[in-house]
């Protein structure tokens, strides 16, 4: 998946965690942001780039210096700072049991598509996969609302693929973290 790329949105505020930083958390035995980034890196993309608070030492990561502005705004730095590619895949930093599969299902399905969404009984989840002919749009979204518009829009060719329950268990708070259990 060479021609494939992602990012990695980890620059928002968590403050329903409380004063610990919720991606550095513990999760079956290693930090949450660190199952994410063992995920993807199990794919052979040619970049993963993690948009980022703060500065990380040993990840490929630009840092959002507003990330108050909202995810939008860091789902379009990320995509305006990606090396050429055919497609990238938007995942959140907060979302450890999203399976390789999972991706190459996704990546497999593109083909005569423009955006591919993973769904579970009728709702949208993560990640979500975008080829290039998007990333003008994705990279000039701003606020909270991410690419959901570009969804809704009508104006891409969307693919949805019926798939688990993982897609929608994020961690927003230390008891989803004690909630969350490895499939």
């Amino acid at each position: 998946m060479k021609r494939f790329s992602a990012v990695v949105l980890a620059a928002g505020a968590s403050r329903r965690f409380g004063q610990d930083d919720k991606l550095r958390a513990e999760f079956d035995g290693k930090p949450i942001l660190s199952h994410v980034l063992d995920g993807l890196g199990t794919l052979g993309l040619g970049e993963v780039l993690v948009v980022a608070r703060k500065p990380l030492s040993g990840v490929n990561h630009i840092v959002n210096p507003h990330p108050e502005a909202g995810m939008g705004h860091s789902l379009a730095m990320g995509v305006a700072a990606l090396k050429p590619c055919d497609a990238a895949f938007i995942v959140m930093a907060d979302m450890p049991l999203i399976v390789p599969a999972l991706y190459r299902e996704m990546a497999d399905a593109l083909p005569g598509y423009d955006i591919v969404v993973p769904v579970h009984n009728g709702q949208n989840g993560h990640p979500v996969l975008f080829s290039s002919t998007c990333f003008d749009d994705l990279s000039r979204l701003s606020g909270d609302h991410g690419a959901r518009e570009l969804l809704r829009s009508g104006r891409y060719r969307l693919r949805h693929i019926e798939t688990g329950g993982f897609i929608l268990a994020d961690i927003d708070t230390p008891e989803d973290l004690n909630r969350l259990k490895i499939p």
